[in-house]
C-alpha cells in the first residue's frame, strides 16, 4: 500500500513544469505505455481510492493484473524524468553528472578526457565546500592515475595523496562539529531539559565542544556548525544573550558566503529560525520582522522546501505575535496552520506539530473563541512517552478543565477532574501550579451558581498564582501569565486578550 500511496502522492506533488517535462519524455518512448495510463488517471483523482481505480482502469481495457508492474514502472519513469529536469539545479547534483560522464569517458578509453573532467569536478566541490564529494573524486583520481603510470608523473599521484591526507583533517573537524551540534539539537527538541540524564549529556557534548579550537582557517562548514553548538549549548543553559552573539555569527557567516547559502536554502532557513527563536526568548524584537521576512522571500523550489519554510516561518509567527500581544494577527494564522498541517504532515514532526497545536489553542483561547480551542485541544495527542513535551502534555490536561469550566460543562468535570490528577501524579507532574488549579477548578464547581463564592474562588486563584509567579517567574511555568490573566478577566469583568495584553504592559 505505501507504494500506491507514495506513487499517488509524488504525481500530485509534481509542478506543472515537471508534469509537462515528463510528458515530453514519454513520446520520446515507442510501444505500449499502459504506464501513462495509470499516471493520467491517478492525476485526476482528489484521494487516493484503489477500489475506484481499478474500476476505471478496467473500463479502460487496462490489464489489471499488471498494474503492480505499472506501478513500478511509472515510478521510475517519473523519477527518471524527473532526474533530468533537476539536473544541475544543485552543486551536488552538477558534480555527480560529471561523474558519471567521466566514467563514460574512462569505458570508451578516453582517458585524459575523464581526468580533466574529474579536475573540473573537484573545482566545483571545492567551490561549495563539499568535502564528502572532493573525497570520491580524488579517489577516482588516484586510481585512474595509477592505470596510467606510463604517462602520468609519479609526482602528481603524491600530490593527490598529498591532497587526501589534508581534506582527512578538514572533514575530521566539519564531522565532528556536525555531530555535535546535530546531538544537540535532537536533545533540545526531543528530551525534557531538566532530567538528570539530559544534564549529563549536554555536560559531556559541552567538554567536548570546549576541548575543540576552530579558527578562520577552518572550513565554513566546520565554522557554521561550532557556532550552532555554542548557540545550543548557551541557549539550554540559559545563557539566552551569549546564545544570541553565538546564532548572529552564523547569520554573518552566511552573509559573507552566498554562492554556499543559495545552494543550502534549507539550512540556512533553519538558522534564520534557530536566531529569532532566541531573540523571541530575549524579546529582541528590533530587525526581528526583517528576519522573518527572509524566511518568505528565500524561495522555495519543491515540497521539501515548501514544508520547511511553513515550520519554520509559521511556528516562530505564531510565537513572536503571542508575545508582542498581537493576539488578532495571531488568530488570522490559524486557518494558514490548519492548510498547512495537513499538506506537509510528512514533514512535521510530533514535537513541531505539538508546538503549532498548543499554540493555535492558546490563540483561540485568548480570544475567547472557547469551543474552538477545546476542538484543537482534542486534536492534540497525549502521547505519554514523548518525554520532551512532558509540561506541555500536562498543561493540555489542565487547560482542558479550564475551557470546559468555562464553558459550563460541568457534568465532565467531575470525572476529567480525577482522571487528570491521577495522570499527573502519575506523570511526575503535579506541581505547585497544577494542584492551585485543580484545587480552584473543583472550588468554582462546587460555588454552582454563587456568584459570590464564585468570585472567592477566582480570587484565592488570581493570588495564588501571582504569587507562584513571583517565587518561580512567569517565564520559567508554562500558561502561568495566561491562566493568572483569565482568573483576573473574570474578577474585573473585562475581556481576558484585553487584561493579558494591560498585563504584559505593566
Amino acid at each position: 500500500m505505501v507504494l500506491r500511496t507514495e506513487l499517488f502522492d509524488l504525481i500530485k506533488r509534481l509542478s506543472t513544469p515537471e508534469k509537462r517535462h515528463f510528458i515530453l519524455n514519454t513520446q520520446l518512448q515507442k510501444g505500449e505505455k499502459s504506464y501513462l495510463t495509470l499516471y493520467r488517471e491517478l492525476e485526476k483523482m482528489d484521494e487516493y481510492d484503489e477500489e475506484a481505480l481499478k474500476t476505471t482502469l478496467d473500463s479502460l481495457d487496462f490489464n489489471i493484473s499488471t498494474l503492480p508492474a505499472t506501478r513500478n514502472q511509472l515510478m521510475k519513469m517519473i523519477l527518471k524524468s524527473l532526474r533530468s529536469f533537476n539536473e544541475g539545479e544543485k552543486p551536488i547534483e552538477t558534480i555527480s553528472s560529471m561523474l558519471l560522464d567521466a566514467d563514460i569517458l574512462k569505458r570508451k578509453g578516453l582517458y585524459a578526457s575523464s581526468l580533466k573532467l574529474l579536475e573540473k569536478a573537484k573545482a566545483t566541490a571545492r567551490h561549495y565546500e563539499l568535502h564528502y564529494q572532493i573525497f570520491e573524486i580524488l579517489n577516482r583520481q588516484v586510481s585512474q592515475s595509477i592505470d596510467m603510470l606510463h604517462q602520468s608523473p609519479s609526482k602528481d599521484i603524491n600530490a593527490l595523496f598529498e591532497e587526501i591526507e589534508t581534506l582527512t583533517q578538514t572533514v575530521q573537524t566539519e564531522t565532528e562539529m556536525r555531530v555535535l551540534a546535530n546531538k544537540l539539537l535532537w536533545v533540545i527538541t526531543s528530551m525534557p531539559l531538566k532530567q538528570p540524564s539530559t544534564v549529563a549529556l549536554i555536560k559531556e557534548i559541552e567538554q567536548k565542544l570546549e576541548q575543540k579550537n576552530i579558527n578562520e582557517d577552518d572550513s565554513f562548514f566546520a565554522r557554521i556548525y561550532y557556532f550552532q553548538a555554542n548557540g545550543f549549548i548557551n541557549y539550554v543553559k540559559g545563557e539566552f544573550v551569549l546564545a544570541n552573539t553565538f546564532l548572529l555569527k552564523i547569520l554573518e557567516l552566511w552573509k559573507h558566503y552566498p554562492h554556499i547559502r543559495d545552494s543550502n536554502r534549507v539550512l540556512y532557513k533553519a538558522h534564520i529560525y534557530n536566531y529569532l527563536v532566541n531573540c523571541n526568548r530575549l524579546g529582541y524584537y528590533q530587525e526581528f520582522e526583517q528576519w522573518l521576512n527572509k524566511l518568505s522571500t528565500v524561495d522555495a523550489t519543491n515540497y521539501d522546501e515548501e514544508a520547511n519554510n511553513f515550520i519554520n516561518r509559521y511556528k516562530i509567527q505564531q510565537l513572536y505575535l503571542l508575545n508582542t500581544r498581537q493576539f488578532e494577527k495571531a488568530l488570522e494564522l490559524v486557518s494558514i496552520i490548519e492548510v498547512g498541517l495537513q499538506r506537509y504532515k510528512p514533514k512535521i514532526t510530533k514535537s513541531s506539530e505539538m508546538t503549532f497545536r498548543f499554540n493555535v489553542f492558546i490563540t483561540l483561547f485568548i480570544n475567547e473563541k472557547f469551543v474552538e480551542a477545546l476542538d484543537w485541544l482534542d486534536t492534540m495527542t497525549l502521547d505519554n512517552k514523548f518525554k520532551g513535551k512532558a509540561d506541555v502534555l500536562a498543561l493540555v490536561r489542565i487547560m482542558q478543565l479550564v475551557v470546559h469550566h468555562d464553558l459550563g460543562h460541568a457534568r465532565f468535570l467531575e470525572n476529567m477532574h480525577n482522571t487528570v490528577y491521577r495522570r499527573l501524579k502519575k506523570e511526575k507532574q503535579l506541581h505547585e501550579f497544577e494542584r492551585t488549579i485543580l484545587n480552584s477548578i473543583r472550588q468554582l464547581e462546587q460555588a454552582k451558581n454563587n456568584k459570590l463564592l464564585k468570585m472567592q474562588a477566582y480570587t484565592e486563584l488570581h493570588e495564588k498564582l501571582e504569587a507562584i509567579g513571583e517565587k518561580y517567574g512567569y517565564n520559567n511555568i508554562t500558561g502561568l501569565e495566561e491562566i493568572t490573566c483569565w482568573a483576573k478577566s473574570k474578577l474585573v469583568n473585562r475581556r481576558f486578550l484585553d487584561v493579558l495584553r494591560e498585563n504584559k504592559l505593566s
